[in-house]
């Protein structure tokens, strides 16, 4: 908005400071022994894993882009030039897409193992899910074009931001739709999967009469990993929409506190956002055994780490044969019934 002038929170560059730089030196460290640890791990990779590299993938470059952001918030302004401003801004709003598109799959690849095992075992092969993880980075690229329209440098008291240029209200209303469809929406169906998982397992668990820790522990990682990545980025993605909803008011100064509001939460929430860019790591170091044995092989080559299964996905393969067994003898009481009508 033009007409209207940005109230910054008072010691939130000396915040932003610490924290970009933290960030940046954790999660480029982590997210890098991560990718190293999956690729070069011993013995044969999980499905899984190919969305882990994915992710941490989408994670390191985005990490990249902090330097600038780092330098923006100890000079006051604005010094990398257009093209960086606009680079670094496309480059965080690849990372949302790509993260929440890949959360989505992997959510998706849960339901199908867990909901409809057989299914599960014709489509869920390593060619499918790389060509899936393909798509996901070329229509997360495409998605991020319209930032590069959106966002540019703006002057303000003899000082240069990379912020919002101001958009017509008709491209704040794709902006809108753009929002809904890209986090909303995905964010809605991973709920969705993850509602009929427990569900299910807890059926399970009532038929069998019992609760099988190791059952639990095969969708608690990406349940984790999916919650931290609600709790950083909804807060963000919330302002952002008062934002756009306020920009649609055409730029008139009554409407000016509203925008203000939303944009200062923008700043206040986006520490969640780069700090979720290195939180992926440890969740799966921490709750995910095979990630845990992966890196510390790759930290520590010389100790030999030893493995509690033959398998490398064992978890999810014992997963599969449980519930698939579940599933088949319900599915068959179902059949009975219906033909003794």
């Amino acid at each position: 908005m033009h007409n209207c002038s940005f109230q910054s929170v008072r010691y939130m560059d000396i915040f932003l400071t610490v924290l970009y730089v933290t960030v940046f030196l954790v999660g480029i460290t982590s997210n890098s022994i991560l990718i190293v640890a999956v690729i070069f791990k011993r013995g044969v990779q999980r499905l899984i894993d190919v969305f882990i590299i994915n992710l941490a993938a989408s994670d390191f470059v985005f990490l990249i882009t902090l330097p600038f952001w780092v330098d923006k918030e100890t000079s006051g302004e604005w010094r990398s030039g257009s093209f960086l401003c606009k680079a670094s801004s496309y480059i965080i709003s690849v990372n949302m897409y790509c993260t929440i598109f890949l959360l989505t799959c992997m959510s998706a690849d849960r339901y199908l193992a867990i909901m409809h095992p057989s299914v599960a075992r014709k489509i869920r092969t390593r060619v499918y899910i790389n060509v899936l993880c393909i798509c996901v980075w070329i229509l997360s690229c495409l998605l991020g074009l319209p930032t590069l329209l959106s966002i540019g440098l703006r002057e303000y008291n003899n000082e240069t931001y990379c912020t919002d240029v101001g958009l017509m209200p008709t491209k704040r209303i794709v902006s809108l739709m753009l929002l809904a469809l890209t986090f909303f929406f995905p964010l809605l169906s991973i709920l969705i999967f993850y509602c009929s998982i427990t569900k299910r397992l807890c059926m399970h668990y009532k038929k069998s009469g019992k609760q099988d820790k190791k059952l639990r522990k095969s969708i608690k990682v990406v349940f984790t990993v999916v919650a931290t990545f609600v709790i950083s980025w909804i807060p963000f993605n919330i302002f952002k929409l008062l934002v756009i909803i306020s920009g649609l008011q055409e730029l008139k100064q009554p409407f000016c506190l509203p925008y203000n509001i939303a944009y200062q939460g923008m700043e206040i929430s986006s520490p969640f956002v780069f700090a979720n860019s290195c939180a992926n790591p440890f969740i799966y170091y921490f709750f995910d055994g095979y990630i845990r044995r992966a890196m510390r092989q790759c930290l520590c080559p010389w100790v030999k780490v030893y493995s509690n299964g033959s398998s490398s996905d064992t978890s999810d393969t014992r997963l599969r044969h449980s519930l698939s067994t579940y599933v088949h003898v319900k599915d068959s009481r179902k059949r009975r019934r219906s033909l003794s009508f």
